[in-house]
């Protein structure tokens, strides 16, 4: 069976952040209105027509379609499988997520050229393959470059591929996390299956916790713009990214599976395991 990889992709700023984002997605098809017409298009009419464009060209059930990624592409994606969400956030920032599936590798490039082209907007990626030893993890788009985050790739992994075995019962969960078990051992990985699926539970946690505070999160981005503290910025806009990338607005139900397969696994095994880390940023 060919391997199936999937790609979810959050580009987080402002209001006119997103709307340079809808622009150029647009312009890549040649989507582009009239340049008289395109200064009274606001965000939603750009959206709604990203969305009639993706429908009448795409799968019905596309709400964007990958050609809009970039000009020049060498990747694809199942039709039916690209959704599109925009929306704004109480802390002020607002998003739009990306995700779709595809029988070729992510291609770091054509986001890098969207990333580039909308502002330079901060994009944070993650990707996955249904064979766990490719390629795998984030990767941030910002300034101008991309770079690989190789924090939690096997909890990428876990919630891009299995959304953490949700649905499945717990005896068939833990079933098929024993066959990831091996793969970790084979590929030397320095964590068990009790660690991974506590720390995809820990750092859900985080997320939930560094956002559950909107204005004090507006508050934080407003002092780093007036400091000009743009490092701190970049770390405050990633952590609004990572929680839509990870849906932590359903936390409940991951928390749920977790445990279960969690206690499950603990009772066909005995073990335990640890919690991971959060990434931090680096100045070049």
């Amino acid at each position: 069976m060919a391997n199936l990889y999937k790609s979810r992709g959050c580009a987080v700023g402002s209001e006119q952040d997103i709307r340079h984002v809808l622009i150029h997605m647009l312009d890549n098809c040649g989507y582009l209105p009239d340049e008289d017409e395109l200064p009274h298009l606001s965000l939603s009419d750009l959206l709604e027509m990203v969305q009639m464009r993706a429908r009448e060209d795409g799968d019905p059930g596309d709400t964007f379609l990958y050609e809009m990624i970039a000009e020049m592409r060498f990747g694809s994606a199942i039709p039916g499988t690209c959704h599109m969400k925009v929306q704004p956030h109480d802390c002020g920032l607002w998003t739009a997520c990306f995700s779709y599936d595809s029988p070729s590798p992510f291609q770091q490039h054509e986001w890098l050229s969207l990333h580039n082209h909308a502002s330079r907007i901060l994009l944070v990626a993650q990707k996955a393959s249904s064979d766990f030893t490719l390629d795998k993890g984030e990767m941030i788009f910002t300034g101008g470059s991309a770079m690989d985050n190789w924090d939690r790739m096997a909890e990428c992994w876990l919630w891009v591929i299995t959304q953490y075995e949700c649905g499945l019962p717990p005896e068939d969960a833990v079933r098929k996390l024993e066959k990831l078990e091996k793969i970790l051992v084979e590929e030397e990985y320095d964590t068990d299956i009790p660690s991974l699926l506590r720390s995809c539970r820990s750092y859900l946690e985080a997320l939930a916790l560094e956002t559950s505070e909107p204005q004090a999160l507006r508050s934080a981005m407003e002092r780093c713009l007036e400091k000009g503290d743009f490092l701190r910025l970049a770390e405050l806009q990633h952590t609004v990214a990572e929680s839509v990338l990870w849906e932590t607005e359903h936390n409940a139900k991951w928390f749920a599976c977790l445990d279960m397969v969690m206690d499950a696994w603990d009772k066909a095994h005995g073990q335990e395991g640890d919690a991971a880390g959060k990434p931090v940023f680096h100045e070049e």
